[in-house]
């Protein structure tokens, strides 16, 4: 599938492609890949040892 993201929620994402639009499950989803299909290197993200969950910031969808 391929397609630019035009919403998500906690559970599903919608992909945009033409005049089209798919919703698909977050579950479903194993691999996501930049449109020229290199991905961009980057630092690993340091997990928290002590079990607490990462802070996350959400911004508006639009």
């Amino acid at each position: 599938m391929s397609g630019q993201l035009a919403a998500f929620d906690q559970f599903a994402v919608l992909l945009e492609s033409g005049p089209a639009a798919q919703l698909v499950y977050k579950h479903a989803i194993s691999t996501v890949l930049p449109v020229n299909g290199r991905s961009q290197t980057r630092e690993p993200t340091e997990v928290p040892v002590n079990g607490d969950k990462p802070n996350r910031v959400r911004g508006p969808v639009r």
